[in-house]
């Protein structure tokens, strides 16, 4: 699903990630231990605000999931500025939120490395080339030795309650050509991956890496997209007995929530046949509020009716599948938004960000927030 064509660059870099410490409800089975706190987020379609930040605490929301957009970051070689990064840091810390970004996007240069003849997809294009990965390696280390812990914002900021990062989301739809340019490539996004993974654990052993959330049929599975499951079969193919993730990511918007249980136990059967212990994510899931043509259009009650009937499914499979969490997208509509054909009423809340949809009620009756 095409989410982050480039458009207004300023919108995209404050999608941000938040663990709250607030208690976690639900209505799984009563033999179920409860969620932990970090259990259901959201993720934001523009910046928010300390008020958004106080909504989400009291609202019980546990992660919000963040955007650190490389072509912003680092629009000129060797010239990267993470100004923006630390004033978001530092608000999520103040209220007690921990951040997990996922690492997306590519600045013009890097295509040029790679010879790369791109038009409007040159931020999809991931690195390829030794050149443009070592660039990379840079990059995600940088993030890493600021954000991480024991992390020079940390040390500049001992006011702060100390936050780090502890958790890296490597891409973003990687198995969509709709996300990673020139088109899908196991192979490319395999040494993505671990380029990704040798810096992260240069500055931090501990820190876990988690597969870009995947779609499950882009283009209704179609070439040049591939399916999520033959995606990661392939990946693991190619990995071999140690893989360089702990997580894997999964996006499995469907039009009925009934379908959503398809596309993560898909993903989840792919684990278990590898007999790995990677953990799964669903790093993305919603619909709209809006009455319109659109397969996740489903009206102001149906996206409170499909979130409700899709978390009860994931809280209580959620040993079964060894699920960290469900983020929800998004926090609030966005007017004109260009990221999908439905997101514009995908949030919990109208684009006042103070007026709450059925949805809001729905989320906080699994968060116990309000």
């Amino acid at each position: 699903m095409n989410r982050w064509r480039a458009r207004g660059a300023a919108a995209l870099l404050a999608l941000w990630c938040v663990f709250a410490a607030v208690g976690c409800g639900g209505d799984a089975d009563d033999d179920t231990p409860a969620a932990p706190a970090s259990f259901f987020g959201v993720i934001s379609q523009e910046s928010v605000t300390e008020e958004d930040f106080a909504r989400m605490r009291d609202g019980g929301v546990g992660v919000y999931r963040a955007f650190f957009q490389w072509n912003i970051l680092e629009p000129t070689e060797g010239e990267l500025d993470l100004s923006a990064l630390d004033g978001v840091i530092a608000g999520a810390a103040a209220h007690g939120i921990e951040v997990l970004p996922f690492l997306y996007t590519s600045p013009p240069w890097v295509s040029k490395l790679d010879r790369y003849d791109c038009d409007d997809d040159c931020v999809l294009h991931a690195p390829a080339s030794e050149r443009s990965l070592d660039a990379w390696r840079d990059f995600v280390g940088a993030l890493v030795k600021r954000y991480g812990p024991g992390g020079e914002f940390w040390r500049e900021h001992p006011d702060l309650p100390a936050k780090p990062i502890s958790a890296w989301e490597i891409w973003n739809e990687a198995n969509s050509p709709n996300s990673y340019a020139p088109r899908p490539d196991v192979a490319a996004y395999e040494r993505l991956l671990a380029a990704s993974e040798e810096a992260i654990h240069a500055h931090d052993p501990e820190a876990e890496i988690v597969i870009g959330g995947m779609f499950g049929t882009p283009l209704g599975g179609e070439p040049p997209a591939i399916t999520s499951p033959r995606f990661l079969a392939q990946l693991y193919r190619l990995e071999g007995s140690d893989p360089s993730f702990d997580v894997v990511g999964v996006h499995p918007y469907a039009a009925q929530a009934s379908n959503v249980s398809e596309q993560v136990e898909a993903i989840h059967e792919v684990i278990e046949r590898t007999g790995d212990d990677a953990r799964l994510w669903v790093t993305e899931i919603g619909w709209s509020s809006e009455d319109g043509p659109e397969p996740l259009e489903r009206g102001p009650e149906g996206q409170a009716e499909n979130l409700t009937e899709s978390f009860d499914y994931l809280l209580a499979n959620r040993e079964q599948l060894d699920l960290q969490g469900v983020i929800w997208y998004s926090w609030r509509d966005l007017e004109g938004a260009q990221i999908c054909a439905w997101c514009e009423r995908s949030g919990l809340f109208e684009e006042d960000g103070t007026t709450p949809k059925p949805a809001w009620s729905a989320f906080t009756s699994f968060t116990g927030g309000s």
